[in-house]
């Protein structure tokens, strides 16, 4: 979680317009479910050849690669992702 947090608020800084960047955390049982976006609308970047030595451009990477699922904001102005962790059946 702290790693997908960590690219999404990133990405919203480095890439976003918006004066302010957002980060909503809720959970539902076993899924955690991250938003971050600063209130523009989200370009995706294209598919692109990356040198083995770029110091960035694999933010969405690691993040397809550790979320369970992940997308655009249904107004297309953040970006979201959800995590399943355990849940022992105790609210907390």
């Amino acid at each position: 979680a702290e790693l997908v947090v960590s690219e999404l608020v990133t990405n919203a800084f480095v890439h976003g317009r918006g004066a302010r960047v957002g980060l909503r955390l809720s959970r539902a049982g076993a899924v955690v479910r991250v938003e971050v976006g600063d209130g523009t609308v989200v370009t995706l970047p294209g598919e692109r050849p990356r040198s083995a030595y770029a110091e960035s451009g694999r933010g969405l990477d690691l993040v397809a690669a550790c979320a369970d699922a992940w997308g655009l904001t249904t107004d297309q102005t953040g970006v979201w992702c959800e995590l399943h962790v355990p849940h022992d059946g105790a609210d907390r």
